[in-house]
């Protein structure tokens, strides 16, 4: 296997969207960061500038978004952009905000992410990249009831040569959402499969998500019961949406994955429940990790 080396941008770009409460403009800043810094978010507007490195260990799911905690420092909605990070695959960036979240693009994916890093372009850097390979699978699950009907919500890791993703989307009273999403990730296919995929809520939800999210919602997909397909990108866009959420939640391992996830049904918290299981998996030695 030939080795791949770490990257970083080769200067500072800017992007601006709403809040994730919708009611104020909100400021991203990708910077160029040095080999083995990995992903650190930088709050310029708090007192000595606090930095929080991006890992599952600080990751909390309090509404239907990730983000990352770290004392008294929060860093909201962070799944979208992380993606744009991981799929480009880049290893060593500082995001710089000013405010508290990630700003919530026109689209609600991670397309402006992606068009924003690719203008600031990639450097090598002269240090390894380090891997984790699955080499066995690993396994999460949760079993929840709605209403008279018993669901199970599965994630697992599986060996494979490279790194793809597959969601299955599966709401039986829904046949529109009855559907599944398979990638090879990699930069070119993140870019034309996956990063503009957008959010979707149902009809019924409507109320509810403005009320948390305000204007910032405005633009996700808005599934109604019966309805047919409307203006999707993809016939399976909102299954596309599930597997980018899920490499973004991925990213907080801190290395690159080499191995197929599959999620069924699963979300934000049963993709951190996975890094902490992976991350635990890494400690027995029959576990792989490669410098790749």
């Amino acid at each position: 296997m030939s080795m791949d080396y770490q990257t970083t941008i080769k200067h500072r770009v800017s992007l601006i969207g709403t809040s994730i409460t919708g009611d104020t403009e909100a400021k991203v800043s990708f910077c160029p960061a040095p080999p083995n810094t990995g992903m650190v978010f930088i709050r310029n507007d708090l007192p000595g500038r606090p930095q929080v490195r991006c890992s599952f260990k600080k990751a909390k799911v309090e509404y239907r978004w990730t983000s990352l905690v770290q004392g008294h420092v929060r860093i909201e909605h962070t799944e979208h952009a992380l993606a744009a990070l991981a799929g480009l695959d880049l290893d060593n960036v500082f995001i710089e905000l000013a405010q508290p979240s990630l700003p919530v693009m026109p689209d609600y994916s991670g397309k402006a992410f992606a068009q924003a890093l690719l203008r600031a372009g990639t450097v090598q850097q002269p240090y390894p990249q380090e891997k984790i390979k699955i080499q066995k699978p690993i396994v999460v699950f949760k079993r929840e009831r709605v209403g008279d009907r018993s669901n199970e919500k599965l994630l697992m890791a599986l060996p494979y040569e490279g790194f793809k993703l597959t969601y299955v989307l599966d709401y039986p009273e829904l046949p529109l959402l009855c559907q599944n999403a398979e990638i090879n990730v990699t930069p070119k296919t993140f870019v034309k499969e996956l990063a503009g995929a957008r959010s979707f809520i149902m009809a019924s939800e409507w109320e509810e998500v403005i009320n948390l999210t305000g204007k910032a919602s405005a633009n996700v997909l808005v599934i109604q019961s019966g309805a047919e397909q409307g203006n999707w990108l993809w016939p399976n866009e909102p299954a596309r949406h599930k597997a980018l959420d899920l490499l973004g939640d991925l990213s907080l391992l801190g290395k690159k994955v080499l191995g197929h996830v599959i999620g069924i049904r699963s979300g934000h918290r049963l993709n951190l429940a996975l890094c902490k299981k992976i991350f635990r998996e890494g400690q027995d030695d029959s576990f792989g990790k490669t410098h790749a």
